[in-house]
């Protein structure tokens, strides 16, 4: 089993984005965000995603992946306090998930989104 984490819980505080984090920008009537997710959903060799996004954000990832037909998003975590608490808890989902699974081979794929 291969499990992509991606990483969206940045607040785009070095691109200044007032409105929303800069992962939720629109580029041509779609989120940033999902182009990067939906090369993962569409390759043949990734079984699974975890997300890991700004706790505030979830709701509205959650119902962009539904209008973007996004299957294969199995998790979405709250991000952490830093980037390494978010990569911990991306991990942390990760592990829960292929626990229930049973698959002990599993590889896991990191993207900062």
């Amino acid at each position: 089993m291969n499990i992509s984490v991606i990483f969206a819980g940045g607040t785009g505080s070095r691109m200044n984005t007032k409105s929303r984090p800069k992962q939720f920008l629109e580029l041509n009537g779609k989120p940033i965000i999902i182009y990067t997710i939906e090369l993962f959903d569409n390759h043949p060799d990734v079984d699974a995603i975890v997300v890991v996004c700004l706790e505030n954000w979830i709701p509205f990832l959650e119902k962009m992946l539904k209008k973007f037909e996004i299957s294969k998003v199995v998790k979405i975590v709250p991000g952490g306090m830093s980037g390494q608490d978010s990569i911990y808890k991306g991990l942390c989902a990760t592990e829960e998930y292929v626990n229930e699974q049973g698959d002990e081979n599993a590889i896991v794929l990191i993207h900062d989104g």
